[in-house]
């Protein structure tokens, strides 16, 4: 069943792929620019540094951390299909991931298909393509989100992991999906000369149980895992290119534990 699902994911990047080369290529008299406007119109491509990969509540990797994505996408991005990769420079943080989003309005659906490769995993991390649910290092995330608008800067988000390593005894014969789930509200409460900031929290909790353990993929125990404010930056290179420059406090309650992110988005075509 995932199999067949994401058969049908890569044949919507095809289509959409045709779609960019079929307009890049258009307008074969016009100059080169012109040749090259309308690929900014399907595909995104940016590349961001910190000191460390910071993710619902958790401290995915530390030292210094470069993550990248590149997608296609229609031109109101209603469909977007895309790539992203996560390393570190000591070689011990690999990851690589698809995602596909369904954009309407204020709502977006998407399911991210991930892949934490790192030397040191305790799960299985050397067959990219094992989709077994049951013997897969991968997971499959399946968010929906929606954002009330720049007049009321609010996003609300659910997402709940519908297949792969997040399961009760993991490995074994008598493995279950845990499904676990988290939401998160965000708001904006600062976007002004430059300035950002948002807070968001998160938290954490399994739509199936095993008795004795409450564990979620995230944490030990369901609870609020990730309470967060992040400030932002603009800073101004030329006029047409800007550097955005963030600081983020992470604080996980049921964990017990806080981080510290600095970080940079180099460049977003």
């Amino acid at each position: 069943m995932v199999k067949d699902m994401w058969r049908k994911c890569f044949v919507v990047m095809a289509l959409l792929t045709g779609a960019v080369c079929a307009k890049a290529s258009d307008g074969g008299n016009g100059t080169i620019s012109d040749k090259l406007r309308p690929v900014a119109d399907y595909m995104d491509f940016d590349f961001r540094i910190a000191n460390n990969h910071l993710w619902r509540g958790i401290e995915v990797s530390d030292g210094l951390v470069m993550c990248t994505s590149l997608s296609v996408h229609d031109k109101n991005k209603y469909v977007n299909f895309g790539l992203w990769n996560g390393t570190n420079v000591t070689g011990n943080y690999k990851e690589f991931n698809y995602f596909l989003e369904f954009s309407f309005r204020g709502f977006k659906l998407a399911f991210w298909d991930t892949y934490n490769f790192s030397p040191g995993a305790d799960y299985n991390n050397k067959e990219f393509f094992n989709y077994d649910a049951r013997t897969t290092g991968r997971f499959l995330d399946c968010i929906l989100s929606y954002n009330f608008g720049p007049k009321f800067p609010l996003s609300l988000s659910w997402s709940t992991i519908i297949f792969g390593r997040d399961r009760y005894n993991l490995y074994s014969e008598d493995s279950k999906n845990r499904y676990s789930t988290y939401v998160e509200a965000g708001y904006r409460c600062l976007d002004k000369q430059r300035w950002t900031v948002d807070v968001s929290v998160g938290g954490a909790f399994t739509l199936a149980h095993k008795e004795g353990d409450r564990s979620t993929f995230y944490s030990d125990k369901p609870g609020i895992i990730d309470v967060k404010a992040k400030v932002t930056y603009d800073i101004k290179i030329t006029d047409r290119y800007q550097i955005p420059v963030s600081a983020t406090a992470m604080f996980n309650p049921v964990e017990n534990r806080a981080y510290f992110q600095i970080g940079a988005q180099i460049f977003s075509f």
